[in-house]
């Protein structure tokens, strides 16, 4: 196990998408000017309830993230782009002096590349008609050259229950993952 610094959002975030941050807390400004140090990176957990300014309760599960861009902004908060990376599961929380909050985590195992299966092209073909979508634009994402990597953009993209993303999260198995997306699409269409 490792003791990882976490950064709860009311986002979840997935592997292989950069997802930009606001920093303003001092102890996110800590965190941050640590991470870019160190190269060490911290994690980021989806808030359960509770609000991103203060504490929270945070899912048992999140992501690694590396910071692969920043800048100081003219309003005085930081830009930050950070990526993410492997998943862990959280075994136990603590507190810095801080405040900021530190987890105990394992990780998952990360899962051997599949190739796309021809019967998610149609997932694949939304999935470009997402990313071209205005509000989208802020997100970077890389090519989509395998199921783990479109499972994980369309997790990032569509408007899941919080339940279904840390579903999601943990499931090891990318065509598992299609198949419950593919399922709450399904019942989308029936309501």
């Amino acid at each position: 196990m490792q003791q990882l610094p976490l950064f709860p959002l009311r986002v979840a975030l997935f592997p292989g998408v950069t997802l930009p941050l606001r920093i303003f807390e001092q102890r996110y400004l800590h965190l941050v000017s640590e991470s870019l140090k160190s190269e060490s990176g911290f994690g980021v957990v989806l808030i359960r309830s509770g609000t991103e300014v203060g504490r929270a309760e945070i899912w048992p599960v999140g992501v690694h993230v590396n910071i692969v861009d920043w800048s100081q902004g003219d309003e005085g908060l930081l830009h930050v782009d950070v990526a993410g990376e492997r998943r862990f599961r959280v075994v136990d929380t603590s507190r810095a002096e801080d405040d900021l909050l530190m987890g105990e985590v394992e990780w998952l195992p990360d899962e051997p590349a599949q190739p796309i299966p021809p019967e998610c092209d149609g997932l694949l073909s939304m999935l470009q008609e997402l990313k071209e979508h205005a509000a989208m634009l802020s997100l970077k994402f890389a090519p989509v050259d395998s199921a783990d990597a479109l499972s994980w953009q369309l997790a990032q993209l569509l408007p899941l229950e919080d339940r279904v993303r840390i579903e999601l999260l943990t499931t090891q198995d990318p065509l598992a993952r299609l198949a419950v997306i593919a399922s709450n699409l399904d019942r989308w269409t029936r309501e």
